[in-house]
């Protein structure tokens, strides 16, 4: 028995339960042009986790950064993923820096749990970390 006659048989027995069928039983998704919770959801999320953005500094070899924010960090942090650039998670913050792979460059995301006021606060902490980092290389 080929393909199309097995799944015509089993529509006959067992009255076309399959996909098309569920989607006339169930609610129908809202359209483009309709309101609906996906953007409220997704400015609530936003307002649960203030985000710095992708922040992007030129740097030509960024693994001893990496390796000076771990040293600086390492005692404060709940976990630390090193496996794509560094990850590194606190109670109420975390902090990501990701090496580009088509230019020389870093790019740090800060994230807040809840606390809009934290974000600038923990952003402006590690862009100085960083800044002294580079002042300290460059007068080497």
């Amino acid at each position: 028995m080929n393909i199309g006659k097995l799944s015509a048989y089993i529509a006959m027995e067992v009255g076309n339960l399959g996909v098309m069928s569920s989607f006339s039983r169930h609610q129908r998704l809202p359209s483009a042009n309709e309101s609906w919770l996906g953007p409220t959801l997704l400015v609530e999320r936003i307002g649960m986790f203030p985000s710095s953005g992708d922040i992007r500094r030129p740097m030509l070899d960024p693994y001893p950064l990496l390796a000076h924010l771990k040293r600086l960090y390492r005692g404060q942090a709940l976990e630390m993923d090193d496996r794509d650039g560094l990850k590194v998670i606190f109670s109420d913050w975390r902090f990501r820096v990701r090496i580009c792979c088509n230019d020389p460059a870093i790019i740090i995301n800060v994230e807040t749990r809840c606390a809009t006021q934290l974000m600038p606060l923990k952003t402006a902490e590690l862009l100085g970390h960083l800044e002294s980092f580079e002042n300290c290389r460059s007068a080497l």
